[in-house]
């Protein structure tokens, strides 16, 4: 006894496996049919019988099975289906038992043709296959019959479901999500990942979204965590996927997706997607927030001359500092004088991490009563020096754009010591004349700026020739500007024919100190103030 086993091919079309079983061995049949055919129809001819099979038949259609013999038509023939060592079953396709079919061709084809009906269920299942076949002169000869699944999980829809922060550009670390639709449940099985590309035109670089969220529901959400490398201006792509013949991805998409409470893969073949512009990536490092993160010394109002204002840049990624770099500042900018009010804070800690300080020393004679500013990074201001700030292990160079700071009022800068503009007698006599013993000379020590003082204040005046203290009764407001009054009640034996006056550096403080909003000592100096004839002085009156 003989098996003979011959497969018949040609390039790109199926091959037809043709078998010839002795009758002894005809328990061997449901092995050798079990074996599926790929690829194309094709024909297959041994012992002049030819048999043409199908290509695999889309569950719930038809195709159809052809036989002929060289030299003349095949009327009727005897088939039969067999599932043994095959997937599919009876609810899969028309079973044929011994069913004859005869030729209703004409003409000059001989074939006869042999329907293949399949059957439409509602499940996802696999690929599945049969065998479908007749005898002939004690030969078998059969086709494997392949039936396509049209019931695997389909994708619906391919969205990218974030947004930017900044509602234009992703920056480094932030997240692109890309929401995957399907038309029924399915399972994720490990972390499947979506392809994208980031970047224009031949500049693209690939890149994947890892499978976030959503098993067990028809919505799955993949997302991709944007590099400082990353750059992209007119918007992220979603690559197409396609499928390979064993369903499993083959571009576009890897992992596992499969039917809820099944093996069977999802259809992965999508169109991809391409986000607008305002899904567009900039991952170099980017200044979210700029900061003056010192206070001036001792709880004073303002920073004065030798004191140091930090700034802190705090990037979206942690970068590095190398060389000279500086942040550029605006002290005492009216908004006409960019270029003078223009100040630079140097570089002083923090590389390697995401927040860096800058620190400038106020000099002599910077003011700035509105508070100082942070100025807008632009490519021509904002980060000054030689230097370069670069996201951490790579060679990517910050972002130069970033919001600034307008007046900050808990940061001003004052370095002038307060000083006397003015000194006046501001009573008058009750008789026009002269003051009588018990009436009250008030002086007043005007100051060019604000001012708090400690200590014992008095003010020295010249009574007739003779020193008399003025004590300090107040202080007032005057615009920007403080008032020290003070107070001297006429003693009985006071006179002054030629009226009352005030000598230079009249002004004493016993302890304690004079200053302004910014803690600097005040200047208590002031010039001679001359005897004034309506400011005479007589007690003698009352004796």
């Amino acid at each position: 006894m003989q098996f003979i086993h011959w497969t018949f091919g040609l390039p790109r079309i199926r091959q037809v496996a043709v078998y010839v079983v002795a009758p002894a061995l005809f328990a061997l049949l449901a092995l050798v049919i079990a074996i599926p055919v790929s690829s194309r129809t094709a024909y297959a001819d041994h012992n002049s019988m030819y048999v043409v099979c199908p290509d695999p038949i889309l569950e719930g259609n038809t195709g159809k099975m052809g036989i002929r013999r060289s030299g003349h038509k095949i009327k009727r023939a005897t088939f039969f289906t067999d599932n043994r060592y095959h997937t599919a079953d009876s609810d899969d396709y028309e079973e044929y038992h011994g069913v004859k079919i005869e030729s209703n061709s004409s003409g000059g084809d001989s074939t006869l043709w042999a329907p293949i009906v399949t059957k439409e269920d509602s499940v996802p299942e696999h690929d599945e296959t049969f065998a479908m076949g007749f005898w002939d002169g004690g030969e078998w000869h059969h086709c494997v019959v392949e039936i396509e699944d049209d019931d695997a999980p389909e994708i619906t829809v391919v969205d990218i479901s974030s947004k930017p922060v900044n509602t234009m550009f992703y920056r480094a670390a932030e997240s692109i999500d890309i929401t995957v639709d399907l038309d029924q449940k399915v399972e994720v099985d490990g972390t499947p990942m979506v392809s994208l590309y980031i970047g224009t035109g031949d500049d693209s670089t690939g890149g994947a979204a890892k499978y976030t969220s959503g098993s067990g529901s028809r919505s799955l959400v993949f997302r991709y965590r944007v590099q400082p490398e990353d750059r992209d201006t007119d918007g992220i792509s979603v690559s197409s996927a396609s499928v390979a013949d064993d369903r499993s991805p083959a571009t576009g998409f890897s992992g596992n997706i499969y039917a809820e409470g099944t093996d069977v893969p999802i259809n992965y073949s999508h169109p991809g997607v391409s986000g607008p512009w305002n899904q567009s990536v900039d991952g170099r490092p980017y200044v979210q927030s700029a900061r003056i993160i010192s206070l001036p010394p001792d709880g004073w109002e303002a920073y004065r001359a030798n004191q140091v204002i930090e700034v802190a840049m705090t990037f979206d990624t942690d970068v590095v500092v190398e060389g000279d770099v500086s942040v550029e500042l605006y002290l005492g900018s009216n908004g006409h004088n960019p270029e003078e009010s223009s100040r630079w804070a140097s570089y002083l800690r923090g590389s390697g991490t995401d927040r860096l300080v800058f620190g400038y020393t106020v000099r002599p004679g910077d003011m700035d009563d509105k508070g100082i500013m942070v100025a807008l990074g632009i490519d021509s201001h904002g980060f000054g020096g030689s230097g370069t700030i670069k996201a951490k292990g790579t060679d990517v160079e910050r972002h130069p754009n970033y919001l600034g700071m307008g007046h900050q009022p808990a940061h001003k800068v004052d370095t002038y010591a307060p000083a006397v503009t003015s000194l006046g007698i501001t009573s008058r006599p009750a008789n026009g004349e002269a003051y009588a013993a018990g009436e009250v000379i008030s002086v007043e020590a005007t100051f060019n700026e604000m001012i708090q003082f400690q200590g014992d204040f008095h003010m020295e005046l010249d009574v007739g020739g003779v020193p008399r203290q003025a004590a300090f009764e107040t202080i007032l407001k005057r615009g920007l500007r403080s008032v020290l009054v003070f107070h001297y009640a006429v003693q009985q034996g006071d006179t002054d024919s030629d009226g009352v006056g005030i000598g230079a550096n009249s002004l004493k403080l016993n302890g304690g100190g004079v200053y302004d909003k910014a803690g600097n000592s005040a200047g208590l100096s002031h010039s001679t103030l001359a005897a004034d004839s309506t400011q005479k002085v007589d007690t003698s009156s009352a004796d």
